[in-house]
């Protein structure tokens, strides 16, 4: 009896560890879901650090191996999986000891505690160097910042630390093979890799006092770290001797798995917040509040535009234009009045700066600002205008990074892109063809199970797997409304318009 080869695929984020098995046509079997916890502190208000993210590390291996257990359990064999693959969040800090084990809880990307030693850094090696070498700026989420905040607070355990991990897969990679890894997307948000080279910058830590030999190797997405030892064997059920990817960062396994592998695609993700990110050859500008990232595809780079308000303006105008409903009858009630407005004859403007904003403006007071009402002005017109003032940030955003060229075509995903009305109004607010694609929750397992296709030789490259599997699978499809493009290249004219206009409000 023939048996299905699989690459075994895990997500490990903030929140919970995701699982799935991928066959070669790309279809996903035995998907899972394992939480995990976060604990948050209050810091030290006297040292000037911020609220404390961290995490255990050993969960992250938990949830892998619970996942694991599960497929075994359900008649899945061993030596069905060909390669395991993983992505995880990244920008995280995971000092390990002699033993392998972690000698704290993880500091995780979210953690700002180390905003003062951001600051030197800075100063000691030169904010415009900073960015010239990795892409990105300095603050206190960076993991190079995190280590000197170690190395000050808890030298103890900084002395005790024999390696440093900057994601959670590179934890659970360490468990399963014994080796300490990572990626260029991963390393990308440490503050310590030169982008253009994807090497590290010893001299920066020598420079702070800091031990270059506990960084971990770095290896490309589709490089193999290691195989399953025996003891992780034991623990997961995995078979000994089974091949395991570096894998790459939560954003760079989104962006796989968006399909966005040749230069100038590009994709749109709406959760709580948002960013807005496409494949480029090098660096844009700084100043915009811009990310680079190494893309997998080597000669590419991940460029990201962060905004601060996606999904949670949504939240708050169902909450307000939602006709009083609770849950997801008030997500429903707004859906359908939104839907039945005529979006060419609107007027209202929405800035949809509730928490203040990242990109394309960097102002932490800017607020959300209604403009054109009138007392014909209807529930459904305003909620609307919600929906529209995030497109039309996202349009600015594109235009950044596109150097004012839109694209023709654009992936939608995450939780926002369940919304049908605002699909249609990204497709008409950008003049793009919109792709939604199924099981958007379980795309950053695929796209990290992307590398074990080019590994295997199911692919001869990202793009090919964009072309033979991710462009196979169930998915919707906006195009735009003439009408509505053109009343929206209007009401885009006067958008741009808004926030110069009232910043001296804010």
């Amino acid at each position: 009896m023939h048996l299905n080869e699989y690459i075994a695929s895990f997500d490990i984020g903030t929140t919970g560890c995701k699982g799935t098995l991928v066959g070669r046509d790309g279809r996903l079997d035995y998907e899972a879901e394992v939480p995990v916890e976060t604990l948050f502190g209050k810091g030290d208000p006297a040292a000037r650090d911020q609220r404390t993210v961290e995490q255990h590390p050993e969960q992250w291996l938990e949830a892998v191996a619970s996942i694991a257990r599960s497929w075994w359990a359900a008649g899945v064999r061993p030596e069905q999986v060909r390669i395991v693959a993983m992505s995880g969040q990244m920008q995280d800090v995971i000092p390990v000891g002699s033993d392998g084990l972690p000698v704290r809880p993880a500091i995780l990307y979210s953690d700002a505690r180390a905003a003062e030693q951001a600051e030197r850094i800075a100063c000691e090696l030169g904010e415009a160097t900073i960015r010239e070498v990795t892409g990105n700026h300095m603050d206190g989420s960076i993991p190079l910042a995190k280590l000197l905040w170690m190395k000050e607070r808890e030298p103890e355990l900084m002395a005790a630390s024999d390696r440093i991990l900057f994601s959670s897969k590179d934890y659970v990679i360490r468990r399963l093979t014994g080796r300490y890894v990572t990626d260029p997307t991963s390393a990308a948000t440490s503050g310590l890799m030169e982008l253009s080279g994807r090497t590290w910058r010893s001299d920066w830590l020598e420079r702070l006092g800091l031990d270059p030999a506990k960084l971990p190797d770095l290896l490309a997405t589709d490089d193999i770290a290691g195989e399953v030892h025996a003891e992780a064997a034991a623990l997961t059920g995995f078979a000994a001797g089974t091949p395991v990817l570096c894998g790459i960062g939560d954003a760079g396994a989104s962006t796989l798995g968006a399909g966005v592998a040749e230069r100038g695609d590009m994709y749109v993700y709406l959760g709580t917040t948002g960013w807005v990110a496409a494949s480029v050859e090098r660096p844009g500008h700084h100043a915009d509040g811009l990310f680079h990232l190494a893309h997998a595809e080597r000669g590419l780079l991940i460029a990201i535009a962060p905004l601060m308000n996606a999904g949670n303006a949504h939240k708050w105008a169902v909450s307000v234009f939602g006709g009083g409903a609770e849950g997801q009858d008030a997500y429903a009630a707004f859906e359908r009045e939104a839907a039945s407005f005529d979006r060419a004859a609107g007027e209202v403007l929405f800035l949809p700066y509730l928490n203040g904003e990242r990109c394309p403006v960097q102002d932490a007071s800017a607020s959300g600002s209604f403009v054109g009402l009138r007392t014909t002005t209807t529930r459904a017109e305003m909620g609307c205008a919600v929906l529209e003032g995030v497109a039309l940030a996202m349009r600015q955003v594109m235009e950044i990074l596109s150097g004012g060229r839109l694209p023709e075509r654009l992936t939608l995903i995450g939780g926002g892109s369940r919304s049908d009305t605002w699909c249609r109004i990204f497709a008409d607010v950008c003049g793009a063809e919109v792709t939604v694609p199924g099981d958007a929750q379980y795309l950053p397992a695929l796209g990290c199970a992307s590398a074990g296709f080019v590994r295997l030789g199911w692919a001869d490259s990202y793009a090919d797997f964009t072309r033979r599997v991710l462009h196979t699978r169930p998915s919707v499809t906006y195009a735009p409304d003439a009408a509505n493009a053109a009343a929206y290249e209007r009401k885009y004219a006067k958008y741009v318009k808004l926030y110069p206009a009232l910043a001296e409000l804010f």
